[in-house]
């Protein structure tokens, strides 16, 4: 979303863009592209969307454009350039870091480098190397009316088969969570799109690309205003648009309204972050919920057809078998109140720059800055447990709540959730996959067994007796 707007707004400003989809490919794969577009495109500016994950094979194409095509310009955005600028540019001089929101800044210094005007002090929001030292400009301020914003490019991301879209109608998050990075960009502050705006771009997008079925809000705290959620849902329902949503939300602030108002607009599915059943951890954590909360909002779901989903995350700060069971335990009374369907959708804890947890990863000397500029992966949090215990942690919290080990007959998992089975057959997603899962083994069942009597048959006609 973040490169979608990107393009659109540099194209509003009468830019050529090109941007490529990478996501899908492996590196190699990736450099053939990349290769291919600058013969084809010869760019004047490259820009880069830096993560933690992607970092690797981004420094790579860097360094391949300032080797093959010194002249281009190169800029670097995203959450890690935004955190982990000083480093980059302390290995990469050539790079220039935009920090934070990027629309205002990128647009403000490609005019700046169109007019070979390279004074870059004045503008807000970047870093680059000045011949002597990084130079850290004053930050931007974030941008209050995302309506100026035009609408992403969406049609860079979609080819003709996507189904599904991606929206969002408001940016930032107040809270802090220890694991998330999110405020080094948002300041802990959210805004929001107009309600006209937001489905406007709904109804574009529904036109535009016919095949679209769903679409999903990735707003970071979708609920945090009830009643303009309530708004939306009532501007969907007053246009008759007939298309599926998915969105995500905090188990708090959240009304017996917004639910029957999200019904009524075709919302499918909602996910929640839980993270931990265990209220020490989320206290730790500062997810500022309590089990109360989840409960809660589990009720108001639970005559709803919306299924609902609670994200987990295994291995937070004071972590143990213990509260892994209490987390199991929790969950299990949630399904008893409406069933969450899990298969693998638990996390084990990263370390990201500029979260609380990388500070105590730090603190014990189990990384530093360094790690960022090696080849390796976003790394677990192992202060206090090892990788093999981490998805050990894993394994036992999906032996308590994954409907699938239990149907596989794990005989761990059937031990630990065969009081759960009523639950599970209530949920028609689940009811619906093991009558599936059951109809498939039964024909592989009858075609081996009508496999075997074909053998048997033909043996028994080339057979000395048989002959005879």
């Amino acid at each position: 979303m973040g490169i979608a707007y990107l393009h659109s707004y540099l194209e509003s400003m009468g830019h050529e863009i090109k941007t490529l989809f990478l996501n899908s490919y492996g590196h190699e794969e990736c450099e053939i592209i990349v290769r291919k577009e600058v013969i084809n495109q010869l760019p004047d500016i490259v820009g880069f969307q830096v993560l933690a994950s992607n970092r690797i094979s981004t420094c790579k194409l860097i360094e391949f454009f300032h080797a093959s095509s010194p002249s281009v310009k190169l800029l670097i955005g995203g959450i890690h350039a935004s955190i982990m600028y000083r480093q980059l540019i302390d290995k990469y001089r050539y790079v220039i870091a935009v920090r934070g929101e990027g629309e205002l800044t990128f647009a403000e210094l490609v005019d700046k480098l169109f007019q070979k005007n390279l004074s870059l002090n004045e503008i807000d929001g970047i870093a680059f190397w000045n011949g002597i030292e990084v130079v850290v400009t004053k930050p931007r301020n974030l941008i209050e009316n995302l309506d100026s914003l035009p609408w992403p490019k969406h049609e860079v991301f979609f080819n003709k088969n996507r189904t599904l879209g991606n929206l969002l109608t408001s940016r930032g998050c107040p809270f802090n969570c220890s694991f998330c990075c999110l405020d080094s960009i948002s300041m802990r502050r959210i805004r929001y799109r107009s309600v006209k705006n937001v489905v406007d771009e709904i109804e574009y997008m529904i036109n535009k690309f016919p095949r679209l079925n769903k679409i999903w809000i990735h707003d970071d705290t979708f609920f945090i205003n009830n009643q303009r959620v309530i708004d939306l849902c009532d501007e969907i329902i007053r246009r008759q648009i007939n298309i599926k949503f998915i969105c995500s939300g905090r188990f708090k602030p959240l009304s017996a309204g917004v639910v029957e108002k999200l019904e009524a607009a075709n919302f499918v599915h909602v996910c929640f972050g839980l993270e931990s059943g265990n209220q020490a951890i989320l206290n730790r954590a500062h997810k500022s919920i309590t089990r109360q909360d989840a409960v809660d909002a589990f009720k108001l779901f639970a005559k709803s057809h919306i299924s609902i989903f609670a994200f987990l995350i295994v291995g937070l700060p004071g972590e143990t078998m213990e509260t892994i069971v209490d987390t199991a335990l929790f969950v299990q009374k949630l399904q008893k109140i409406k069933y969450v369907h899990y298969m693998e959708g638990i996390g084990v804890l990263a370390v990201y720059p500029g979260t609380e947890i990388y500070e105590l990863t730090k603190e014990a000397g189990m990384i530093n800055d360094n790690y960022w500029l090696k080849e390796k992966p976003v790394p677990f949090y192992t202060v206090e447990h090892t990788t093999e215990e981490l998805i050990n942690f894993k394994n036992v919290l999906l032996d308590y709540i994954s409907c699938d080990k239990f149907f596989k007959f794990n005989p761990r998992a059937w031990c630990l959730q065969w009081r759960m089975a009523p639950y599970m057959l209530r949920d028609g997603r689940v009811r619906n996959d093991l009558i599936l899962q059951t109809l498939i083994k039964l024909r592989i069942f009858y075609f081996f067994k009508w496999l075997i009597m074909k053998v048997r048959l033909l043996k028994s006609l080339k057979s000395p007796r048989a002959l005879n």
